[in-house]
C-alpha cells in the first residue's frame, strides 16, 4: 500500500474535519427545526421522518454539542440522545420511521390525516405482504372514513392470525410426523444392526460345524418357525373365528363361506410346499435323523420319549 505524504495526510485530515463539521451541522440544523416548530412525536410529518431517519442512519448525530436548558454543554454520542436533544422519544421516532419504511410515504400521510394510532400502524406492518397491500395501496379521498379503514385492517388481523394457526397446527402435525418416521427409522436400523451382527455371529458358527451338526441346526430353525406358524393359527386365527362366529350368531351373518377361504389358502400353501418340494403326504420311516442314529442311545430321557411317542402314533 503507498504511503501518503505529509500533504496529503494533512489535505485528509482537513477534508474529514470538513465533512465532520458539515454533518454535525446539518444534525444542528434538524434539531434546530423540530424543536423550532415544536412537533411532538404523533406530529412528525413524512418530510421530518426522512431527515431523521437519513441522520440515524448516517449517524451525523456524533459529535453534536448543545446546551441543555439548565446551561450545561452536553456532546450527543447516540441516537438515544439525539432524540432527547430534540425533545422526541427514540422509541416513538423509530416506531414512526419502522411505519415509514413498510408502509410508504403516502399512506403514513393519509394515517396521519385519519387519526389512525400506533397499534393499528404496528397490525398492518405484521400482516403479510400481499395483505398489507390491499390496505396500503389503496386509494384514499378526503371521503375515507376511518371507522371503515379501521374495520378492513380488523378484518385482515383476524384472517391472518386465522391462517397462521392453521399453517402452525400443519406445522406442528408435520413435526409430530416427522419425529414419528424418525423413531420408526431408528428402530429400524438398529433392528437392522442387530441383525447383521446375530448373521456374522452364525455365519462364524456355520463355518466351523460338520455338515451333520448343520443339518441339526436347519431343521431347528425350521422348527421354531413352523410353530410360531402353528401359534399363529391355534391361538390369533383360532380366536379370530371365534369373534366371527359370536357375530354370526348375534347378529345373523354368515361368516362361513369368508372362514373357509382363509382355511382354502392355509390349504393351498400346504399343497403348494408339498407339491414344490416333492413330499409325503405323511412322514414314513423313523424319527430320529440319519445323523443322530448313532448316538441315538445318547439322547436324552425326556427327547427319546417324545421321539418313542411320536413312532407309535404312526
Amino acid at each position: 500500500m503507498t504511503e501518503l505524504t505529509l500533504t496529503q495526510q494533512q489535505e485528509a485530515q482537513a477534508l474529514l474535519a470538513k465533512q465532520m463539521t458539515q454533518d454535525i451541522a446539518e444534525a444542528h440544523e434538524a434539531m434546530g427545526m423540530i424543536k423550532a416548530f415544536g412537533f411532538m412525536e404523533k406530529l412528525l410529518t413524512v418530510s421530518n421522518l426522512k431527515v431523521l431517519s437519513e441522520i440515524k442512519n448516517s449517524k451525523k448525530y456524533k459529535g453534536l454539542s448543545y446546551i441543555k436548558e439548565d446551561g450545561s454543554l452536553l456532546t450527543v454520542s447516540t441516537w438515544e440522545e439525539f432524540c432527547g436533544a430534540c425533545n422526541l422519544s427514540h422509541k416513538h421516532v423509530d416506531e414512526n420511521l419502522r411505519n415509514l419504511s413498510s408502509l410508504g410515504e403516502d399512506f403514513l400521510e393519509t394515517s396521519q390525516r385519519l387519526g389512525l394510532g400506533y397499534r393499528e400502524m404496528r397490525k398492518l406492518r405484521q400482516l403479510p405482504d400481499d395483505a398489507r397491500a390491499e390496505i396500503v395501496e389503496a386509494d384514499y379521498s378526503e371521503a375515507t372514513d376511518k371507522e371503515e379503514l379501521l374495520e378492513r385492517i380488523e378484518d385482515l388481523t383476524a384472517k391472518f392470525a386465522k391462517e397462521k394457526g392453521e399453517l402452525e397446527g400443519k406445522l406442528k402435525r408435520k413435526s409430530e410426523d416427522y419425529d414419528a418416521q424418525a423413531k420408526v427409522l431408528a428402530n429400524r436400523n438398529e433392528r437392522i444392526n442387530k441383525l447383521d451382527a446375530e448373521l456374522v455371529k452364525k455365519e462364524k458358527l456355520i463355518a466351523t460345524q460338520t455338515p451333520d451338526q448343520r443339518g441339526g441346526a436347519l431343521r431347528e430353525e425350521t422348527a421354531a418357525i413352523s410353530y410360531k406358524a402353528e401359534v399363529i393359527l391355534r391361538g390369533q386365527v383360532w380366536q379370530a373365528f371365534e369373534a366371527l362366529e359370536a357375530h354370526s350368531s348375534e347378529h345373523g351373518i354368515d361368516h362361513k363361506q369368508f372362514m373357509s377361504g382363509v382355511l382354502a389358502e392355509y390349504q393351498l400353501i400346504l399343497s403348494e410346499l408339498k407339491s414344490h418340494f416333492n413330499l409325503d403326504s405323511t412322514p414314513s420311516g423313523s424319527y430320529v435323523p440319519e445323523w443322530a442314529q448313532d448316538e441315538e442311545d445318547e439322547l436324552p430321557p425326556d427327547v427319546a420319549e417324545i421321539l418313542d411317542k411320536n413312532a407309535n402314533a404312526e
